[in-house]
């Protein structure tokens, strides 16, 4: 918790791993072990080392408590979250090097992909590649010029239509009808398309790199982005020739992507050094890193709250009401909302909040920058009463008495006035009891987000994920069936593991024809007990049945292809014993 921004805690929650059930267990099991044992031949080399180094095994469920463990020995850490959150807090975390986990796990009709974040990508994909010091630095790097990236109002809005979408499929209690209408909203909003805002642009090199990542030649690529590793149909397909290989550039980010469909094109980095590169190019011409008039307008355009870094060594964080312009350049600010002054990215505590503020900058009408003020120069614009009265070079009027100084580099940076005014070039007078007056020439850079203090610290939640679950009477048998299965792998042998293997495929016949996951769990333990190779016949009859009746959408062929190679193996290591 001491490495989650302090904004941010009320978005950690705890993993009731009670409530993973036998089939959840099956589940990992599956999609884990088939990946898996398909990564080590396909996947960056640092995969095979990382799968281990973090604490993720192949048969069980993570515990985020012991990633978390391991994790910090390489500078990282590991959070239970609940399912979505916002993508800036997702991006804040990992520029804080901390990896949020999705503690639920996907159901079993969405073994091959889940719409939702779930354990499986989140531990098994994105957590083995942290253990690779330049891939560790680039995810913290992109998580830093994402967490500072505009978005825009229809980001907004597809967020939240895509998590609507995500949540209701992965709802085994939502309806058709509630499924199509999200579908329907997400695809009217997909169809806009308007110009992507700095934080669509870096999503999709996001996409393009973490997510659906490839490193190598273009000829013989391996895989490393999260949604291919964590996935059982395309990280397999996404290697071959229908799906075009592109060398990873900045013109990823010109290119979208569709996340309800297998992927037409990847891009492929030649190492993990390449991928900072391209971030650095793409940051290059973010608002964060130009400011001006042009990083102000985008701020403005966007509405979010913004931090604009200014020349005199200070930060304002507050939303972007209004520019007002003249030759080409911003000389007045207008801001809205709670308004505070920052140094560091940390809330200057001893100065105060205002509710709106004006910024003026430029220079003073006898060419002064405002940046270059010291307190000669305000001595000679104050009066005998002590009133301050400043001009800049735009027409803005200032007054005030001076209260108090902020000096930064030899100049000062704010100075309090009390009974302050602004009178814009138009006429209109702003009064303000108090105000801190940031003495900035021009703003350097322009990012999203304030700096840490402007929003309330939070506390962990305490909630507990997964939730509680309601099963109905089939559902209920189906989980008993999954642990008397279980039961006798453990405790039976021989005959008496043949005769329960029977009974529960007696049972299956009659009651759950179509269900296939628990006839492979039984034939992959009887593969590996060397027992019952009738029942071991007619379970792969059963399996290969289903794969025609779900017209392949199931991972049943994966599945017998991994026994298969287990039966091979035995029977290797059968023929070289003496």
């Amino acid at each position: 918790m001491a490495s989650v921004p302090p904004h941010l805690r009320n978005l950690v929650v705890e993993q009731d791993y009670s409530q993973y059930t036998v089939q959840d267990q099956a589940v990992w099991r599956f999609v884990v072990m088939q990946t898996h044992a398909r990564l080590l031949r396909t996947a960056h080399r640092a995969y095979a080392a990382g799968f281990e180094t973090v604490g993720i095994a192949p048969d069980r469920i993570a515990r985020i408590d012991e990633m978390d463990a391991r994790l910090q020995e390489l500078g990282w850490s590991a959070v239970c979250v609940d399912g979505f959150i916002p993508p800036r807090a997702f991006q804040a975390m990992q520029a804080a090097s901390v990896l949020a986990v999705a503690a639920d796990i996907r159901v079993s009709g969405h073994l091959t992909y889940t719409p939702a974040p779930d354990i499986i990508h989140e531990a098994a994909g994105h957590a083995p590649f942290l253990a690779d010091a330049d891939y560790a630095r680039f995810l913290r790097g992109i998580g830093r010029v994402g967490r500072r990236a505009f978005a825009s109002e229809y980001d907004r809005k597809l967020y939240r239509a895509i998590y609507d979408l995500s949540e209701l499929k992965e709802d085994p209690a939502s309806t058709p009808e509630a499924i199509a209408r999200a579908e329907a909203a997400f695809a009217a909003l997909a169809r806009k398309s308007p110009e992507p805002s700095e934080a669509a642009r870096l999503a999709r090199l996001y996409w393009w790199t973490v997510e659906y990542g490839l490193v190598g030649s273009l000829e013989r690529p391996r895989l490393y982005g999260a949604g291919l590793l964590s996935s059982i149909g395309e990280g397999h397909f996404c290697l071959g020739p229908e799906v075009e290989k592109r060398r990873l550039g900045r013109d990823c980010i010109e290119v979208s992507y569709n996340i309800t469909r297998a992927q037409p094109q990847l891009f492929v980095a030649e190492d993990f050094a390449h991928l900072e590169a391209v971030l650095e190019e793409v940051a290059g011409g973010l608002s964060q890193r130009q400011g001006g008039r042009g990083g102000l307008q985008v701020a403005e355009a966007s509405a979010e709250l913004a931090t604009l870094a200014l020349d005199c060594g200070l930060s304002l964080c507050g939303r972007v009401k209004a520019l007002h312009v003249h030759q080409d350049a911003a000389y007045l600010v207008e801001l809205d909302g709670e308004c505070t002054i920052a140094e560091n990215e940390r809330v200057v505590d001893e100065l105060p909040r205002s509710q709106g503020y004006m910024l003026p900058l430029g220079t003073l009408d006898d060419g002064t920058p405002l940046s270059a003020l010291d307190t000669a120069i305000i001595a000679r614009h104050t009066d005998a009463q002590g009133r301050l009265a400043l001009r800049t070079a735009a027409g803005v009027e200032l007054r005030g008495r001076v209260q108090t100084a902020l000096e930064r580099g030899g100049h000062l940076a704010c100075i309090s006035l009390e009974d302050f005014e602004l009178r814009e070039p138009s006429g209109r007078l702003r009064r303000a009891k108090l105000q801190p007056l940031l003495l900035a020439t021009a703003v350097d850079a322009v990012w999203a987000g304030a700096a840490e203090g402007h929003e309330p610290e939070t506390e962990a939640s305490g909630r507990r994920v997964p939730k509680p679950r309601d099963f109905d009477a089939a559902q209920r048998e189906m989980l008993e069936l999954y642990e008397r299965a279980l039961g006798a792998f453990h405790n039976l042998g021989g005959r008496e593991l043949r005769c329960a293997c029977a009974k529960l495929v007696e049972r299956l016949d009659a009651a759950y024809p179509d269900e296939w996951l628990l006839r492979f769990n039984l034939l992959e333990s009887l593969v590996k007990a060397g027992e019952g190779p009738a029942m071991q016949g007619r379970l792969t009859e059963d399996l290969e049945r289903l794969e025609l009746r779900y017209g392949g959408r199931e991972p049943i062929a994966t599945g017998l292809s991994y026994v298969r190679a287990l039966t091979a193996t035995d029977n290797d290591s059968a023929q070289e014993a003496p």
